[in-house]
C-alpha cells in the first residue's frame, strides 16, 4: 500500500519523470538499484521536483548527478520512509522493469523452447541428430539458425521443418540419384524451396554436410559434389567434362554410345546424366592424363590420336562431372597425371586432386623449373593470391611460395610440346607391358 502511495506521488510529478527513467535504466544494466543518475539540461519542473525531494538548491545547476543512495535518504522523515525503491520503480513503470541479464535469460529460454518444439516432433531421426548437435554445440548451421531467429521466427520454423523432412528423405546414395527440384516439390510443393542462397537451401547443406563430415562448400562446384553425394542431382546436362581415350560398363557389358568415341578415336563431352547410366570405367594404358587448357587438350589429342591417350579436359575448374567421372575410374587406373596453369586456380584444382586420389595422382609438369620457364607478364592480383593460402599439399604450398614471391601467372600452352613427348614415352612402355 505505501508502495502505490509513493507511486502516485512520483507519477503525479512530471519534473521525476526523466529520474525514474534512469533508475529503469540503471536496473536494466546493474539488475539492482545503485550507482548515479544523471540528468542534463535539466527543466524548470525538474529543478522545482529535485528541489522539493532533496531539500537541496537546483534552480542555479544545469545537470544534476543523484546517487541512488539518497533517494533513500531524501525518503526518511516522511511517510514514504523504508519504502522498497525497487517496487516503487517497477509500480511507476507498471511492472516493465527487467534487467539485461533477466532479459537475455529471458530470450534465450524462449529460444530454447522454440527448437525445443521442433525438434521433438521428430525424435529419433536422422534430421533430430543433426538439430540437437548443432544446439548443443553452437555448431554447423547454429549461427544460422540464430540470425534468422531474430530476423523472422515464423519463417525459420516454416524453413526448418521443411529441411528436417529433406534430410529424412536423402538417400546419400549417389548411385540412386533424385533431382533436386522434383525432389524439392516434393517436400515442399515449390520446385525452388532449396535453391542457392535461400534459408532451406543453406540449412539442407549444413544438415548434408553433417553427415558426410565434410566442410562447407565455398564454390558452385563443391555444392554440387555436397548434394550429389547426398544422392540429389541439379544440373546434369550442362555439367559436364571432356573426355578421349575410354571404355565404359553398365551391368558388365561394354557401353556401346562410349565405345563407339572410343573406336573412333573422337573426344566426347560426358555430362552427369551420362555418367549416371554407367557403373565403371577402365583405360588400356591404366594411366590417364588431365588438362585444365582445352587447347592443350585438343593439341595433344590431334599429335597423338593414333595411339588412343587417354585424357580428360577439366576447363579450368573442377566440375562435379570430372570429380564423378575420376570416382568411377579411379579403382581401374595406377596412375592419374595432371598439370594445369601455374595461377592460383590451377593449383586449386591440383591440390584437390592430389587430397582425393593421394598417391595415384601425379603432379605431372607442376614443379618450380616448369614455372620458371614459361612464367609470363601477367600479375596476379591479390584477391586471386590469397587462394594460394589455402593450398594444402607440401609439394603444391612450396610451388604456392615461390609463385607468391614471383607475382606472376604460367600458362601451360608453352608446354604442351613436353605433355606430348611424355605421353609417347608413357604410352611406349605401358603398350608392351599391358600388350596393347
Amino acid at each position: 500500500m505505501m508502495e502505490k502511495e509513493c507511486v502516485d506521488y512520483f507519477k503525479t510529478n512530471p519534473g521525476f519523470r526523466r529520474l525514474f527513467e534512469g533508475l529503469k535504466e540503471k536496473y536494466r544494466s546493474l539488475g539492482n538499484l545503485g550507482g548515479l543518475v544523471k540528468l542534463n539540461n535539466i527543466t524548470e519542473t525538474e529543478k522545482e521536483a529535485l528541489s522539493g525531494l532533496f531539500r537541496k538548491d537546483y534552480y542555479s545547476k544545469k545537470s544534476a548527478t543523484i546517487k541512488v543512495d539518497l533517494i533513500y535518504k531524501a525518503l526518511e522523515g516522511t511517510k514514504f520512509q523504508g519504502v522498497d525503491l525497487e517496487k516503487v520503480v517497477r509500480g511507476y513503470f507498471k511492472g516493465d522493469l527487467i534487467s539485461k541479464k533477466e532479459e537475455r535469460n529471458s530470450h534465450n529460454s524462449q529460444k530454447a523452447l522454440f527448437f525445443e518444439k521442433i525438434i521433438l516432433d521428430f525424435n529419433g531421426t536422422k534430421a533430430f541428430h543433426w538439430l540437437d548437435y548443432l544446439l548443443k554445440n553452437k555448431a554447423n548451421a547454429y549461427r544460422l539458425l540464430s540470425q534468422n531467429y531474430e530476423r523472422d521466427k515464423a519463417n525459420l520454423r516454416n524453413k526448418l521443418v521443411l529441411v528436417m523432412k529433406a534430410l529424412n528423405k536423402l538417400s546419400f546414395d549417389s548411385s540412386n540419384l533424385t533431382r533436386l527440384a522434383l525432389f524439392s516439390s516434393n517436400i515442399s510443393r515449390n520446385p525452388h524451396t532449396f535453391d542457392d542462397n535461400t534459408l532451406a537451401g543453406n540449412l539442407l547443406i549444413y544438415g548434408i554436410i553433417y553427415f558426410l563430415e565434410m566442410d562447407y562448400p565455398q564454390s558452385a562446384e563443391d555444392r554440387a559434389e555436397v548434394l550429389y553425394r547426398a544422392g540429389l542431382i541439379k544440373d546434369e546436362i550442362s555439367n559436364y567434362t571432356t573426355i578421349n581415350g575410354f571404355v565404359a560398363y553398365k551391368d558388365g557389358e561394354v557401353h556401346k554410345g562410349w565405345h563407339g568415341f572410343y573406336q573412333n578415336n573422337e573426344p566426347v563431352n560426358i555430362n552427369l546424366w551420362n555418367l549416371s547410366e554407367i557403373d565403371t570405367l577402365s583405360t588400356p594404358f591404366k594411366s590417364i592424363f588431365i588438362f585444365e587448357n582445352p587447347t592443350v587438350f585438343s593439341q595433344v589429342l590431334e599429335v597423338l590420336k593414333d595411339k588412343k591417350p587417354s585424357l580428360v579436359c577439366t576447363y579450368g575448374q573442377l566440375k562435379l562431372a570430372s570429380l564423378v567421372f575420376l570416382d568411377k575410374l579411379a579403382a581401374n587406373v595406377d596412375k592419374i597425371y595432371y598439370s594445369g596453369d601455374f595461377d592460383p586456380e590451377g593449383l586449386q584444382i591440383a591440390d584437390k586432386l592430389k587430397t582425393r586420389y593421394e598417391e595415384k595422382l601425379i603432379l605431372w609438369r607442376f614443379s618450380k623449373e616448369e614455372y620458371d620457364s614459361i612464367k609470363s607478364t601477367k600479375v596476379i592480383e591479390g584477391e586471386r593470391m590469397k587462394k594460394l593460402d589455402k593450398i594444402k599439399s607440401p609439394h603444391l604450398q612450396s610451388l604456392a611460395d615461390h609463385i607468391r614471391e614471383e607475382g606472376f601467372a604460367g600458362y601451360q600452352e608453352l608446354l604442351t610440346q613436353m605433355y606430348i613427348e611424355d605421353i609417347e614415352k608413357i604410352i611406349c612402355i605401358l603398350s608392351s607391358k599391358y600388350m596393347v
